[in-house]
């Protein structure tokens, strides 16, 4: 059942329909003759005839319910409509009012001809009235969906903007270019062989963040062959400051998707608000476990806490709740910091 599903206030609508369609259908279909019944009979009849309904409507409610959470409109159509029409709304409905119409009238005053018409034409109107009450109640659900899933489109959408904002920011954020030069500067004069494997490996990272700005999902494999490429670009310019270990072999990163630039954020996390040096160096360590790719450092915080946009996780966990309906887990235990990101099998 959807969240929105079971959101649904029918209280109302129940306490004015089920009473009504206890009173209306019995005297519709010449169930009961009034005359024949003492007030105090009559008050009793009408409560056990409620009492039907009641049974019939949430029945088939709940039947519904469990159908709707096996067959979806999209997949699976024909066997939602055969099996919610037959079994919920006829089998049920049917054999129900069945069972407690007929032991109603061994106990009653009334005496049908062998046929029981009204009794029939009793189950057939609670069986139309049931129908009728079931398709309401798949239309409401059906807009409910179409409403929830044009918001998320737009909340996704947002966050998408937010997402790729906060990637250039922190990417293409003037700082960065101007460390990546002086950097590729340095290393033209001291050092051209590395020099041209600096600036090609520079192009890689741009050129993913280009073109997977757009796209939800990426292959977990892609993710990590970008995340040890900005490792590089990290690791001339802090030495031996810094390490990563990657504990995700090639295979097990293959049948995986994950949202783009999301465990290069993590790392510009740990880069932004810890102290490193040679002595002390920062190790950055990612991993794969239960459907998680998880990323840990040890905390060192900088004296001076590092100015935050306050998007950052908070961004991240959006995105992953909106993309794969699942959030973030966020561990600190004030010596290590870990997150761990959801990834998708597919």
């Amino acid at each position: 059942m959807n969240k929105n599903e079971g959101a649904l206030n029918d209280r109302m609508v129940k306490s004015i329909c089920i009473p009504a369609l206890g009173i209306i259908i019995p005297n519709l279909s010449g169930l009961i003759t009034n005359r024949l019944y003492s007030y105090a009979e009559l008050v009793l009849c009408y409560l056990f005839f409620i009492v039907v309904a009641w049974l019939v409507w949430q029945g088939n409610v709940w039947l519904m319910y469990f159908i709707r959470k096996r067959y979806t409109w999209s997949a699976q159509v024909y066997y939602k409509i055969i099996i919610s029409l037959f079994f919920a709304n006829i089998v049920y409905s049917g054999i129900l009012s069945a069972v407690l119409l007929n032991l109603w009238k061994m106990f009653s005053r009334e005496t049908y001809s062998n046929t029981g018409g009204p009794l029939v034409n009793t189950i057939l109107l609670i069986i139309i009235a049931a129908c009728f009450i079931t398709n309401i109640y798949e239309i409401i659900f059906l807009n409910q969906e179409r409403e929830y899933s044009q918001t998320r489109v737009e909340q996704l959408n947002i966050a998408k903007a937010q997402a790729e904002l906060e990637a250039l920011k922190n990417q293409i954020d003037p700082h960065f270019i101007f460390n990546s030069l002086n950097t590729l500067s340095f290393l033209i004069t001291r050092d051209p062989q590395n020099a041209r494997l600096y600036n090609d490996t520079l192009a890689k990272v741009y050129r993913y963040i280009l073109s997977n700005k757009d796209k939800d999902l990426v292959l977990l494999r892609e993710e990590i062959e970008f995340i040890s490429n900005y490792f590089y670009l990290l690791k001339i310019r802090f030495a031996d400051a810094i390490s990563m270990v990657i504990e995700i072999t090639d295979l097990s990163s293959e049948d995986y998707l994950i949202p783009p630039i999301s465990v290069q954020a993590l790392i510009e996390n740990a880069i932004k608000h810890n102290e490193f040096n040679d002595r002390l160096p920062l190790t950055i360590n990612i991993s794969i476990s239960s459907n998680y790719v998880i990323v840990r450092n040890i905390i060192n915080p900088k004296n001076y806490a590092a100015p935050t946009s306050k998007i950052g996780l908070g961004n991240l966990d959006n995105r992953y709740k909106l993309i794969t309906k699942r959030n973030i887990i966020i561990e600190n235990n004030f010596k290590s910091f870990t997150v761990k990101l959801p990834i998708i099998k597919f």
